[in-house]
């Protein structure tokens, strides 16, 4: 690299410096030709060759630089950026997407189980709680009447987290009496309820072993086969509340009109007061891969 750097630094001064004689008085001015000649040649060329050399790759350069400018603003100018727009979703992916919304897809919304204890606070009197299990005793009260408290109809409310869907379930079997769903916070609990959407209560029940009803603003009596276990899910985006048949997967009823997220909604749980049949909520069960 350094005999490579002397020559460009030669070049570089010849270019700048231009090789000139002058007359010395000592007549010396032929041997000073002779030398500018010598030092003036760079591989046969004269200074004045590189010069022109020099000149032309710059101008090489930079009609380069220009034309490559020219090119991307012509190309911007016949491909303007397109402004931001929602994009078209895979139709196959939206089709999946469908598929885990739709309330029969029971597989998704274990997805979305949570852990529900029973709130004794709210606890009808004649209710014993313990841990997840409810049975009507008809005995003494098991607790003093308090404020929060169901004080006339078997109710007791349960405890869970908040999320924008939230899924558990319970085991009602033997049972003929029963009452799940879940109710508005701010919902009366004093009196003989009237179980309704309109009250702040999404509701199914069983009663005499036979009759399943839906308590909607219109009571539905539901043409399906009673469940040992029912799985209530709550979904905030989509204003529903449905219930399934846990042990074959299939749907017993929805409720389309269902609470939004300012509600504050909880669940609701009742083994009514015909017999001393717990009902239990059922724990979470971790399946290891």
């Amino acid at each position: 690299m350094g005999p490579l750097i002397q020559q460009f630094c030669l070049v570089t001064c010849l270019i700048f410096f231009p090789c000139s004689s002058a007359p010395v008085a000592d007549g010396t001015e032929t041997e000073r030709q002779s030398t500018s000649v010598s030092t003036c040649t760079l591989y046969g060329l004269n200074c004045t060759v590189w010069f022109a050399g020099c000149v032309t790759f710059g101008i090489i350069i930079f009609l380069g630089v220009v034309f490559l400018v020219w090119y991307k603003c012509c190309r911007d100018t016949q491909n303007p950026p397109q402004p931001d727009t929602p994009s078209q979703p895979d139709k196959q992916a939206d089709k999946l997407l469908q598929n885990v919304d739709q309330p029969n897809d029971i597989d998704v919304k274990h997805l979305h189980e949570v852990d529900v204890t029973l709130d004794v606070d709210t606890a009808h009197p004649n209710l014993l709680i313990d841990g997840k299990t409810v049975c009507w005793i008809k005995e003494k009260p098991q607790r003093l009447c308090n404020e929060k408290m169901f004080d006339e109809d078997p109710y007791v409310l349960g405890i869970m987290g908040r999320a924008w869907r939230t899924y558990w379930k319970v085991n009602v079997e033997k049972k003929d009496d029963w009452v799940l769903g879940v109710t508005k916070a701010t919902a009366n609990r004093k009196g003989q309820l009237v179980l309704s959407p309109a009250n702040g209560f999404w509701v199914i029940r069983l009663s005499n072993g036979e009759r399943l009803k839906a308590m909607d603003d219109k009571e539905h009596v539901l043409n399906k086969n009673i469940p040992d276990k029912v799985g209530i899910y709550l979904d905030y985006n989509e204003n529903k509340v449905t219930f399934f048949n846990v042990e074959d997967a299939s749907l017993i009823y929805s409720f389309t009109n269902g609470p939004s997220y300012e509600d504050e909604v909880r669940p609701l749980f009742s083994p009514w007061n015909n017999d001393t049949d717990p009902i239990d909520i059922l724990s979470i069960v971790i399946t290891k891969v």
